[in-house]
């Protein structure tokens, strides 16, 4: 048993771990490469060396894919129910290269796969223990840090001044570390049991909000105002009405105090929030030009689109001198799948999709669990206004998390569990 006043996860998901016959034999293979012995060691340096550094992302998946042959090897391949979903939508947009002949388009798509396919190598292995404790003070740290940048944010410029939680060279993905830490500890304060778990989740909770506003960040974090209603509903059991009053009385407070020392910082939000709605001269009128070229696109190649990834001014011609220094991609996933892929690729990669929130679905009485579904959920709805395809490290990042907790997740045979414990 913990410590009292010790932060823990409220319902045990290491279920992997239980109830497993001991008798197995590991002798065979020395203990120094026993992938079950490698593979918590190898994910808790991938993932802080992935935020620092994300020029490692390129080694991410060879890590990975090395592990997940010697365990395959060794004990069987465990399916997670991710395999045929996955297939469909690699095959969808694989097919967009069928008229193009364009070299490249395959050899994009691969590179997509080798992100996706994360969770399914993850999924052969024994769980971490301990789990929620190492994300939780994982994500604590990132908070930490995001405070002590607020001394020496005005002396930094460009990407990193609106991008606190990590380092400049790591781009736009900042804004997903924040929200997934928000949600992990939003769904972990709801389903806590004791009033010590209360007090440190939704204190959490609470200094991510105010970093948030503090840094007057992206519009990123809307997903947020639209998601965590949601999830309030969602998990919004009699028990937790409590604590969810609290912790909405809490943030208005926190609100209150912010608008009254730093009345400058509400404005800006109200004057961001007009901007995105503002189709003349807004925050997303390139966006709409954008949007605008990707459906004339898909028009005139309503099947297979022109090809995986070929949206971009070196295949298109936007029309608009105004905003093709930013055309590079289709500020849309959805929309870019459609000009890239035609409605072939588009329903290939939406099955996957769904498939995936369904495999997802099933451990939603889990915390961790519900806290994948809601980072699906959110990562899915900000890919309506971007598309991470071009900038692989957030697809990297969100893979990482799913794949780690489905190897929480997912049961594994009694006598693999038991092996080498």
């Amino acid at each position: 048993m913990p410590e009292q006043g010790t932060p823990e996860m409220p319902v045990p998901l290491n279920r992997s771990d239980s109830s497993a016959p001991s008798g197995a034999s590991t002798s065979s293979w020395p203990s120094v490469l026993d992938p079950e012995v490698l593979f918590p060691w190898v994910t808790l340096l991938v993932l802080p060396l992935f935020v620092m550094w994300p020029g490692f992302k390129s080694e991410v998946f060879v890590i990975y894919a090395v592990l997940f042959g010697l365990q395959v090897w060794r004990r069987g391949y465990v399916r997670s129910g991710l395999e045929p979903w996955l297939l469909v939508g690699l095959l969808g947009l694989a097919a967009s290269g069928l008229d193009v002949r364009d070299a490249e388009v395959p050899r994009r798509v691969l590179q997509l796969a080798r992100v996706v396919c994360l969770p399914l190598l993850m999924c052969q292995f024994r769980a971490i223990p301990r789990l929620e404790r190492i994300l939780a003070a994982g994500f604590c740290l990132l908070g930490l840090y995001g405070l002590g940048r607020l001394a020496i944010a005005p002396l930094v410029t460009g990407y990193a001044m609106d991008r606190p939680y990590c380092f400049s060279d790591f781009f736009m993905n900042s804004s997903l570390i924040a929200v997934s830490a928000f949600l992990f500890f939003l769904v972990v304060f709801i389903r806590a049991n004791h009033r010590a778990q209360k007090v440190f989740y939704g204190a959490n909770i609470l200094l991510f909000a105010a970093l948030v506003v503090l840094h007057q960040v992206r519009g990123s974090y809307l997903t947020l105002i639209v998601l965590t209603p949601v999830i309030l509903l969602v998990e919004g059991r009699k028990k937790a009405r409590v604590s969810l009053v609290a912790l909405v009385l809490g943030a208005i407070l926190l609100t209150g105090l912010v608008h009254t020392l730093r009345p400058d910082l509400t404005t800006a939000a109200r004057v961001r929030l007009t901007s995105i709605v503002d189709r003349q001269d807004g925050s997303n009128r390139g966006r709409l030009v954008i949007w605008s070229r990707a459906l004339d696109v898909f028009r005139d190649h309503p099947v297979n689109g022109i090809g995986y990834r070929r949206f971009n001014r070196e295949h298109v011609d936007l029309n608009n001198r105004e905003f093709e220094w930013a055309f590079w991609h289709a500020h849309s996933e959805y929309l870019s799948m459609l000009a890239e892929t035609g409605s072939v690729g588009t329903l290939a990669w939406l099955a996957f999709k769904v498939g995936l929130l369904a495999v997802l679905f099933r451990y939603r009485r889990q915390p961790l669990g519900a806290f994948l579904l809601y980072l699906a959920l959110a990562f899915e709805m900000h890919n309506l206004v971007e598309t991470y395809h071009y900038e692989r490290t957030a697809y990297i990042y969100i893979y990482l998390l799913l794949g780690l907790g489905l190897n929480q997740l997912v049961p594994k045979p009694a006598n693999r569990a038991g092996e080498g414990a």
